[in-house]
């Protein structure tokens, strides 16, 4: 896998899909476009380069914004989207194509964060 990625919240290099990376913004290749525009994925690279899955979480659009859960995230380019963690799924790898961007560092920072309210103890 050669290249360099982009900076963060630059947009991604165009690519097959073969550089499906952590952070990385990818256009939703479901049925559900118009509600979920895009998906980041969350996954390390180490993981899904062993499964051919990922982890991916939807970012919505005209979503109402919950604090920490569902912080809202730049698609660069795009605009701002709420990341709705409570939907966190797996999806294979391959039907994620080109990526659009990438999230920032700032972004990227409320992810885990939001993970705890999903999934952490109380």
């Amino acid at each position: 896998m050669g290249g360099t990625l982009p900076l963060p919240g630059w947009p991604a290099p165009n690519s097959s899909g073969s550089e499906l990376a952590q952070f990385h913004i990818y256009p939703n290749p479901g049925t559900k476009k118009v509600e979920i525009p895009y998906l980041v994925a969350v996954q390390n690279d180490h993981i899904t380069s062993r499964t051919g899955a990922t982890v991916v979480i939807p970012l919505r659009a005209d979503a109402v914004q919950v604090e920490i859960m569902a912080p809202l995230v730049e698609v660069p380019g795009q605009g701002l989207f709420v990341l709705s963690t409570d939907e966190i799924f797996a999806i294979d790898a391959a039907r994620l194509k080109q990526a659009v961007g990438i999230l920032s560092p700032a972004d990227r920072a409320k992810i885990k964060p939001a993970l705890d309210k999903v999934i952490g103890e109380y």
